[in-house]
């Protein structure tokens, strides 16, 4: 082989190297996709997704899907956060590029739970002064709970009569009728329902709450 030959093979050699090095350098980032954590409606929630191969700085994207209501992404850390609002399964894709524009994507879901949940099964209904109606209390978790539902109407003055007490023990996945009723004197009340479990072996309280948005007036001749 001539000289010549054997710098152009050198040269060429060198070329391919660089370019194998390019090739390699566009392919490093990775985003580690690991499974993220589990939420719950009204509890802070934060968690980071990690990178290898990046050189900072990094800017992340939502591309696809949806995040749960009230968690943001933050574009420079990739740090998901909030309190979320809402219960499901969201799926979304997320994207980082960093400071040599490598780019990459990955999939992700987030499943918001929604553990302890108080709704109106039968709205406040009045009926002369007796104040009546009933909720729906409903047990999402895998626990069962010690359960406790105060109902509550409170006037205008701040005074509170009970509509209904119930404590009783509430399996996983069963949701319960709680029925309320009461004689009032004449006033304006707003309806309060207080649900409070609790799960002793594991040292954990929740709560859920359920309020009426406008008065309720009581004005019955005697």
């Amino acid at each position: 082989m001539s000289r010549r030959n054997g710098l152009v093979l050198a040269a060429l050699l060198l070329l391919s190297g660089i370019a194998v090095a390019q090739t390699r350098m566009a392919t490093s980032l990775r985003i580690q996709s690991h499974p993220l954590p589990d939420g719950s409606i009204n509890k802070p929630y934060s968690t980071a997704i990690q990178v290898s191969g990046a050189t900072p700085p990094l800017e992340w994207k939502l591309t696809k899907g949806k995040l749960p209501p009230g968690i943001t992404l933050q574009p420079a850390s990739g740090i998901l956060s909030g309190t979320p609002t809402a219960p499901g399964e969201y799926r979304f894709t997320l994207s980082v590029t960093d400071g040599t524009n490598q780019r990459t994507t990955a999939n992700f879901v987030i499943k918001i739970e929604d553990y302890l949940t108080v709704v109106w099964q039968q709205p406040p209904t009045l009926k002369e002064n007796v104040l009546s109606g009933s909720i729906e209390v409903s047990n999402d978790s895998r626990d069962t709970y010690d359960l406790t539902v105060i109902i509550v109407a409170v006037n205008e003055i701040g005074k509170a009569f009970a509509l209904g007490y119930q404590h009783f023990n509430l399996a996983p996945q069963i949701k319960q009728v709680i029925p309320y009723s009461s004689l009032l004197p004449n006033g304006h009340y707003n309806v309060h329902v207080d649900a409070v479990a609790e799960i002793a072996a594991r040292r954990l309280i929740r709560r859920a709450r359920l309020q009426t948005q406008n008065p309720i007036t009581v004005n019955v001749n005697r």
